[in-house]
């Protein structure tokens, strides 16, 4: 298992390194402020971004491995917009411009930094619990009943446990990443019930309790490369 430099907040270390193990890398993780000695033998380094972190933080970093010319860097941020972006490109442009890439698609990190586990696999998204996951989304219990074919008195189980069967809350959690990325939170709400042309006039909810989440996916990976919402 290839081992990845992983440089985070403190509050964000284990969440970067689980990103990475899910990867298929093996995380040496420590703060982005803090020093490092560039002479591990690593298949790379992740910046690990949350989105809270100020960019004077970033630059430490960066100053730190500038010198390094042969390391392999990736800069993940959980939260894409056009700002968010330009800044990221401006910084890296200052301080470390070559073998420096930025994404905010984590199978991209993968990819980049050759972990095998990462190519084609599911994009990460951090744990969360089903009541959480479902809060953020805007959605209510019977919406996720409906749309994963349980009952609602199951959802009401799993959120009480605070644990619920990842697999059948992948395409939920992924949809999650995406909404994050391309929609503030004041617009969430309207969004899922407003009526989308894109898909036949119907709402984003009600394409979810049909069971249909993985065509709102689709869409947002469509934005990815360039093409409209």
């Amino acid at each position: 298992m290839p081992e990845v430099i992983v440089c985070a907040e403190p509050e964000t270390k284990d969440e970067a390194a689980e990103f990475v193990q899910n990867l298929g890398g093996r995380p040496y993780a420590r703060a982005m402020r803090s020093s490092l000695k560039l002479s591990r033998k690593a298949q790379g380094m992740l910046v690990y971004l949350k989105g809270t972190e100020p960019f004077s933080t970033l630059e430490t970093c960066l100053k730190q491995i500038s010198r390094d010319k042969a390391l392999n860097v990736v800069i993940y941020s959980l939260h894409a917009n056009n700002q968010r972006a330009a800044e990221l490109g401006r910084l890296v442009g200052q301080f470390r411009p070559k073998l420096t890439h930025i994404c905010f698609d984590s199978q991209a990190v993968g990819r980049i930094l050759h972990l095998r586990k990462g190519i084609g696999s599911a994009p990460f998204v951090p744990r969360k619990n089903a009541a959480t996951l479902r809060k953020e989304l805007k959605l209510t219990q019977s919406d996720v009943a409906d749309s994963l074919g349980v009952t609602s008195r199951t959802v009401q189980n799993w959120e009480a446990r605070g644990t619920a069967p990842a697999r059948r809350l992948r395409d939920l959690a992924e949809l999650h990443e995406l909404i994050t990325a391309y929609l503030e939170i004041g617009e969430r709400s309207t969004w899922m019930d407003g009526p989308n042309q894109a898909f036949g006039g119907n709402t984003p909810r009600s394409l979810i309790r049909e069971g249909k989440t993985r065509d709102l996916i689709i869409e947002f990976r469509r934005v990815q490369i360039g093409e409209p919402l």
